[in-house]
């Protein structure tokens, strides 16, 4: 009888070998595992292994399209391989993945002389949670005409699930709209020219990306986190003299930030 390597009688061994592997492991695990003919194991393995970075670098690239339009397609290939090694995929579903990547690309050594690359990935991410975010009715300024002017300080709401807010000290908007479709293609962007908090939503069929004013991305957290309408004013007018409270109102409503409104208990 030929003999069997004891790794081939525990499938879920070699199913952990093989991924290992596709992920820049060695292949000598598998060796007398996998077919050993004219291509050879690790041969046959290395194209897996090719073939699958190749699939998850595409992926990141599909998700993160500005990413890779601003450090080129070498860079990119380098950042995606060393990713893919360390974050394989934890969904079979690839517009998924890359949840991790704008953290691995602020740790990333070869991008320290880009550190507002981090922060468009964020963005970039924001944008894909909000595509495929769960459906919600976005609250209007008409629903909330039976509150009382004097209720409105007692107002709590429910964020609508595809909001996002991602804050930078860098003009992240600024960097991530110059790629789009509908860009000036002359258009350039001063990194010196301050910090960006953008707001993320897809009240519809489409995703809108917003530039927030003074004090609003603060305002947004605050009733993300339970507070009433007026707790949630007081604070931001505290840590921004320039808030605008009736301006960042009409945002929430136009913008599909809210899904839900309730009164909270008088005091």
């Amino acid at each position: 009888m030929p003999h069997t390597p004891k790794l081939a009688r525990n499938l879920a061994a070699v199913q952990t070998a093989v991924r290992d592997t596709v992920l820049g492991a060695s292949a000598d695990r598998l060796k007398g595992v996998v077919a050993d003919d004219r291509l050879g194991y690790a041969r046959r393995l290395n194209v897996y292994r090719n073939n699958t970075t190749i699939l998850l670098r595409e992926a990141l690239a599909a998700n993160f399209p500005v990413i890779h339009a601003l450090v080129g397609e070498d860079f990119f290939a380098n950042l995606a391989r060393a990713f893919v090694r360390t974050h394989p995929p934890q969904s079979p579903c690839l517009f998924e993945y890359g949840d991790d990547f704008p953290g691995f690309i602020e740790d990333f050594t070869g991008a320290r002389d880009l550190p507002y690359l981090a922060d468009v990935a964020r963005l970039e991410w924001a944008w894909v949670e909000a595509h495929h975010a769960d459906d919600a009715p976005a609250l209007n300024a008409e629903q909330l005409s039976s509150v009382l002017p004097e209720d409105y300080g007692r107002l709590i709401f429910a964020i609508h699930p595809a909001a996002r807010v991602i804050a930078s000290p860098y003009p992240i908007h600024a960097i991530w709209a110059m790629h789009q479709a509908d860009a000036d293609p002359d258009a350039t962007v001063d990194l010196n020219q301050g910090g960006e908090a953008v707001l993320v939503t897809r009240p519809g069929a489409h995703v809108r990306v917003t530039v927030l004013g003074p004090g609003e991305d603060g305002f947004i957290h605050n009733l993300a986190d339970g507070e009433t309408l007026g707790d949630a004013f007081a604070n931001a007018q505290a840590k921004a003299d320039n808030f605008d409270a009736a301006h960042a109102l009409t945002l929430l409503l136009t913008q599909g930030v809210l899904s839900a409104h309730a009164l909270t208990e008088q005091t």
